[in-house]
C-alpha cells in the first residue's frame, strides 16, 4: 500500500495560455494543504503528440489532470488516452457548461474561444459515456438489454477503452469479462446475440498487456496472470467459447489502433442491420 504522505501531482493542461484554469486550480487548492501537492502546467497544447507525451508522464506519477481543451478531436483524444492509462481527468470547462445547460434548460450560445454549440448529438454522447461507466466490466447486467453493443473478452483485451471510445461516438456500450472459471451473466444470452462482439488477441499481445498492468500495480511480472502458457490456455478456451455462440462477431484486436478496431466493429454491426 502506498504511503498517504507521498507527494501528489496535479497537471493543468490548456490549449491557450492557461490563465483561467490556473486561477480555478489556485482557488480550489486554497482549501487544502499544499505541502504534499506539486502542480505542473502544460499550456499551448494543440496537438496529439504533445498530449501523448504529457499523459505518459502523468501515468508514471499517477497525476490528476485538469484540462481546458475546446477543440473536439484533441479533447476526445485526451479523454480516451487518459481512460486507457487509468488517469483521472477533469474537463474543467466542458463539465461546467454542460451542467449549466441542464440547470438553465437551454443550449449555450457558444463556448468561449470557439463557436461550438451543444446540440442533441453532444448530449447523446454524454449519456452514452455515463452508460459505459455504469455497465463497465460486467456491472449492472440487467441493463444489457439497453445496450447498442456488448463487448465480451478476457481480461486486458481492451474492452473498457473500446467501450469509452464508442461511447464518445454516441453508442451505448456494455462490456462483460470472460474467464474459464467465471460464468457470464444470464442476461448476456437473453439479448439480441448479433449485438455481441467477442474480442480476441494473440498470446504475445495479451501477455504484454497483462505485464504492463502488473507493473502498474507494482506486482511481479511472473505472476500466472501474465504467464504465456496460462494465457495461451485462456485464449484457447475463449476461442472455443466463441464458437459455441456463432452469432457473435469475433474481432481480433492484435496490432490495431482503436480507430481501426472501431471501424471494423461498426462495419460488421452495420452489415447485420436490416435497412
Amino acid at each position: 500500500m502506498k504511503s498517504t504522505a507521498a507527494k501528489k501531482f496535479i497537471y493543468l493542461i490548456g490549449e491557450g495560455t492557461g490563465e483561467m484554469i490556473t486561477r480555478i486550480a489556485k482557488a480550489s487548492l486554497a482549501q487544502f494543504s499544499r505541502e504534499k501537492v506539486e502542480v505542473l502546467t502544460f499550456f499551448l497544447v494543440r496537438d496529439k503528440k504533445k498530449v501523448a507525451r504529457i499523459l505518459k508522464k502523468a501515468e508514471k506519477q499517477e497525476a490528476l489532470l485538469a484540462f481546458s481543451i475546446i477543440e473536439p478531436e484533441l479533447r476526445d483524444f485526451l479523454i480516451r488516452e487518459a481512460e486507457k492509462g487509468g488517469i483521472k481527468a477533469i474537463d474543467v470547462i466542458g463539465n461546467f457548461i454542460l451542467q449549466l445547460s441542464i440547470f438553465l434548460g437551454e443550449k449555450p450560445m457558444a463556448i468561449p474561444g470557439r463557436q461550438y454549440v451543444l446540440d442533441e448529438d453532444y448530449f447523446r454522447r454524454i449519456e452514452a459515456i455515463n452508460f459505459a461507466v455504469k455497465h463497465d466490466d460486467g456491472k449492472n447486467p440487467q441493463g444489457l438489454k439497453l445496450a447498442d453493443l456488448v463487448l465480451v473478452g478476457l481480461s486486458r483485451t481492451g474492452k473498457t477503452p473500446l467501450s469509452t471510445y464508442l461511447a464518445n461516438k454516441g453508442w451505448n456500450v456494455a462490456n462483460i469479462p470472460l474467464h474459464p472459471d467465471l460464468d457470464p451473466p444470464e442476461e448476456l444470452f437473453q439479448i439480441d446475440q448479433q449485438r455481441v462482439f467477442g474480442l480476441i488477441v494473440t498470446v504475445e499481445g495479451l501477455v504484454k498487456f497483462r505485464e504492463a498492468r502488473l507493473a502498474q500495480l507494482g506486482l511481479e511480472a511472473q505472476a500466472r496472470y501474465a504467464d504465456p502458457v496460462a494465457v495461451a490456455d485462456e485464449i484457447d478456451w475463449c476461442r472455443e467459447f466463441y464458437r459455441q455462440h456463432p452469432l457473435w462477431e469475433v474481432i481480433n484486436i492484435s496490432n490495431q489502433a482503436i480507430e481501426e478496431i472501431t471501424a471494423g466493429l461498426l462495419s460488421a454491426y452495420n452489415s447485420k442491420r436490416p435497412f
